[in-house]
């Protein structure tokens, strides 16, 4: 057991971590805390010491922890997906009402024909003549067959965006787990180099406010990692080799990333579609102008997409935290099957319940910004600076509650139990372990970035290269350049998607092996042969404690 109470509970000053008694008077958080606060944050711990009592790692059988939130998700959803059904007849004739109308032309010297369905010739700046067909009012229109056409090319750039972003992130690990060194150090510098070199192309190019800004940002972050997070990069190298050799044993996760990003943009689309036909409904039309009134169902709206979206990703990440706690201890029974299994099921409450906080964080923060533009846009400074300061605020809160939470569904995934009970358990076994002061210095965030970046990229190219390779010039309201950008920006899209779920593997893994070495430490170098890693953690929650 990785840590229980001392016999005389209630009166004991000691719990037993990893076998070692562990003075709580003589503990650093505690120490810091005042005298006030101490008892309080004490009894905390030691609730959180009785929680992993008793869950053991890895139960035989689960009870569904946080039930209610689960359902209040799946109604959230049943709901969603009835109203949007019923709206379907609406929205298809909105559509189809707009659909010769959603090409503006833009007047480049065109000469337009008087008569309905008139011809037009006309060059833009810089092109050849191309043939366009337009309508009485002015709107291009696009023939069925170039639609379908066009609908195919993009259809085949998300496809290929997807599966370079995919297939680019995961070589980006496994390349960590040739080179960790390198691809460290390059994460950490490239883009600082990137800013500086944009920089001096904008003042070449002309442009000197922007290329000043580029060079000094690319400049301070350079220093900044010279300076500040130089001693961080020789433990963050270790750190990336091991969660890179997990990945590499246990590579059939890839399967998560590659369902989190078919769902994800699933459930965008559907809330999409959902807000329209609520609009339709409300102003009787896709062209009425938004009123004051329908700020409250916008809000509701991206309360909603966050917290599916986040639910999506939460998912994941509890999923890869299985794997990777099961790779730790040898579990080799099905380990993606049991990981989903927890996600979906037994723990998916538990999911939900701690999304639906961070969402509602963030859409109070949304709404405060609203505010602060309201202000802006009257003039109303005093209100401006007011509202920018709880903006500034609730965004912290956001951020914090969405880290810790992390750090929660590694311990749901570990051992069960409800979000609270899992985070009281978190906070002991972190305040015990000396894990704080490891957790502070890790760059792991700056590789992912990093990973995400190349994997957007790549995608985005493959994608581009995808319309290139379809599109054709047959004169038509769209060009072969507007296909190709059409692609290009799909394909961005669905490799950020596609790609930034192989990247959390990254974070995921950091969180779910070092939550294990807390639990049991001799593991790493026993098992699976990180002696030096094992040393340095050692040293790190040493210096702490």
């Amino acid at each position: 057991m990785a840590l229980s109470v001392g016999q005389n509970y209630g009166s004991s000053r000691t719990v037993l971590v990893n076998n070692q008694q562990v003075d709580l008077q003589n503990l650093k958080e505690l120490r810091d805390l005042p005298e006030k606060h101490r008892a309080g944050r004490e009894e905390e711990i030691r609730s959180g010491a009785e929680f992993l009592q008793q869950f053991p790692r890895f139960p035989a059988s689960r009870a569904c922890a946080d039930l209610p939130w689960a359902i209040l998700f799946l109604l959230t959803l049943l709901a969603l997906l009835l109203f949007v059904a019923t709206s379907m007849g609406e929205l298809n004739s909105q559509a189809a009402a707009h659909s010769s109308r959603h090409l503006q032309t833009t007047s480049y010297g065109y000469v337009v024909d008087d008569a309905p369905g008139g011809s037009e010739s006309g060059t833009y700046p810089g092109s050849q003549p191309m043939q366009h067909t337009f309508a009485a009012d002015g709107n291009m229109h696009i023939s069925e067959s170039e639609g379908r056409h066009l609908a195919a090319s993009i259809c085949l750039a998300c496809v290929a965006g997807a599966v370079g972003g995919l297939v680019s992130a995961a070589l980006w690990i496994m390349a960590a787990k040739a080179c960790a060194s390198p691809v460290v150090y390059f994460s950490l510098y490239a883009i600082p180099a990137l800013l500086m070199v944009g920089g001096l192309l904008a003042l070449l190019g002309g442009s000197i406010h922007a290329g000043i800004m580029l060079c000094l940002l690319g400049g301070l972050m350079i220093v900044l990692t010279m300076c500040c997070w130089a001693r961080y990069i020789p433990f963050t190298i270790e750190i990336v080799q091991m969660v890179a050799t997990a990945f590499s044993e246990r590579s059939e996760m890839v399967v998560i990333s590659a369902i989190g990003g078919f769902v994800g943009p699933l459930w965008i689309t559907l809330v999409i579609l959902g807000y329209l036909a609520y609009y339709i409904k409300r102003t009787g039309g896709m062209s009425a102008e938004p009123s004051d009134g329908d700020s409250g169902a916008i809000y509701f709206f991206f309360f909603v997409l966050l917290w599916g979206s986040g639910v999506i990703g939460n998912v994941s990440h509890m999923a890869y935290c299985g794997v990777f706690s099961r790779w730790y201890f040898e579990e080799d029974e099905a380990p993606l099957l049991k990981s989903l299994h927890v996600a979906t099921v037994t723990s998916f409450g538990s999911i939900c319940f701690g999304t639906m906080m961070v969402a509602a964080i963030n859409t109070v923060e949304a709404v405060v910004r609203g505010i602060r533009h309201a202000a802006q846009e009257d003039g109303n400074i005093v209100g401006c600076v007011i509202a920018l300061i709880m903006e500034a605020i609730i965004s912290c809160i956001g951020d914090l509650m969405e880290y810790f939470n992390q750090w929660v569904y590694a311990m749901c995934a570990l051992r069960g139990g409800s979000f609270c009970d899992s985070a009281r358990g978190t906070c002991t076994l972190i305040s015990c372990t000396g894990m704080k002061a490891i957790i502070g210095d890790v760059l792991i965030d700056r590789v992912v970035g990093f990973g995400l970046l190349l994997a957007t990229v790549a995608g985005g190219g493959l994608a581009a290269l995808a319309g290139l390779l379809t599109a054709t010039d047959t004169g038509g309201s769209m060009s072969r350049g507007d296909v190709i950008a059409c692609s290009l920006a799909v394909g961005l899209v669905s490799a950020a998607i596609s790609g930034g779920g192989v990247m959390l593997i990254m974070g995921s893994g950091t969180k779910a092996i070092l939550m294990c070495w807390a639990e049991d430490p001799d593991r790493l170098h026993q098992q699976h042969g990180f002696e030096a890693l094992h040393t340095e953690l050692n040293n790190k929650a040493r210096e702490w404690k």
